[in-house]
């Protein structure tokens, strides 16, 4: 059974000695303590550890040793074993040391010999705990971000089922969202989560009739509005569904405009999510671009145009800038040109090269 150890090192025996006695007070039996005179000794140890499954949580060590210092077995143990936190004892001023036992090391405490009991035992249950809520929280992220990816995968099976148009159009739409995003200067978080769930804005139209969907020509009135309504569907969709908040900007407000005469809130300018914003630009760009039983696709310049004219008015003129900004790079990717470097960083990441169409002539 794997079971939590703590390492302690000093080239002293007695000193050795005094921190198993404090810190088997502060932790009795929950946890395993073992020393060791040197550092190499203690890396050996450490790898023993692994090797049976245990896991190292702490490791306490003296800062002046022969053969090898403080810093740089931990530095050693660190790059090892990545999840141990570390604490110094020092029994005089080098700021040298901690400093790189700081940085290389990713010290958790340092403190001065002769310790205050209190103080070593407090340390060492911190850095434990911390340690385990790191781990902790590491584990539910890994179960979130597997549930989202199903999610994710059912939702867009879903509607590449119902209307494959919408699923090549979604796609893409990605791909532009991202590139206005990168122009922005957002961080890359950002930039990662705009890519993932912008496919998504138009999941509700799984709800929409197919006879309206792929209608060969204008919508009713009527019609319009039951269109319209696949974005209180997909807002529905995901409502009990423990995801991202940015998923649910995106799929509820991309059909809002800056002027605010969208739907279905009618929110205006900086109200509207940022993400909804970017998407706005992405999704009405490239149904400019694409043939629609209705309509023929616009050539790109016009295309392009029709953005410029919407500034300000449909869209976030800031937001127009950058899109005008990246339009050339854009263009490249929409003519197939998969040697951009930004696309080719998508590409790494699942889009496929499939879903970038040819632009209009």
């Amino acid at each position: 059974m794997a079971r939590e150890y703590i390492l302690c090192v000093d080239d002293e025996a007695i000193i050795l000695s005094a921190l198993k006695v404090e810190l088997r007070a502060e932790f009795g039996r929950d946890i395993e303590i073992e020393t060791a005179l040197s550092g190499p000794e203690a890396l050996e140890l450490a790898e023993e550890m692994a090797a049976e499954g245990h896991d190292l949580a702490l490791a306490v060590s003296d800062q002046r040793m022969p053969e090898m210092d403080g810093s740089e077995f931990l530095s050693r143990l660190r790059k090892r074993f990545p999840d141990t936190q570390c604490i110094m004892l020092t029994g005089y001023s080098e700021v040298d040391a901690i400093k790189r036992a700081i940085n290389e090391a990713g010290l958790f405490r340092f403190l001065s010999k002769p310790w205050i009991s209190l103080d070593l035992r407090l340390a060492a249950r911190q850095a434990v705990d911390h340690r385990r809520l790191e781990l902790l929280n590491r584990g539910l992220m890994k179960q979130l971000e597997t549930m989202n990816r199903t999610i994710l995968a059912t939702l867009e099976s879903i509607v590449d089922a119902n209307d494959p148009e919408t699923y090549d159009h979604v796609r893409r739409v990605s791909v532009y969202a991202t590139a206005v995003a990168r122009e922005m200067g957002l961080d890359a978080i950002f930039q990662r989560k705009i890519f993932v769930f912008s496919p998504l804005h138009d999941i509700g139209k799984v709800g929409i009739r197919h006879e309206i969907l792929s209608k060969p020509g204008p919508l009713t009135d009527e019609e319009r509005e039951v269109m319209k309504t696949h974005v209180s569907i997909g807002s529905r969709l995901i409502r009990d569904i423990d995801v991202d908040p940015m998923l649910r900007e995106i799929v509820g407000f991309h059909h809002e405009r800056w002027d605010g005469k969208g739907y279905l809130e009618g929110l205006a300018g900086p109200a509207i999510p940022l993400s909804a914003r970017i998407v706005a630009i992405a999704d009405v760009f490239d149904a400019l671009l694409s043939d629609r039983p209705y309509k023929k696709a616009f050539p790109w310049d016009a295309a392009v145009e029709i953005m410029r004219t919407g500034r300000g008015q449909h869209f976030d003129p800031e937001l127009i800038d950058a899109f005008l900004g990246c339009a050339d790079e854009l263009r490249g990717i929409a003519d197939g040109d998969l040697s951009s470097d930004f696309l080719g960083d998508l590409l790494k990441e699942g889009t496929m090269p499939s879903l970038i169409r040819k632009a209009a002539p």
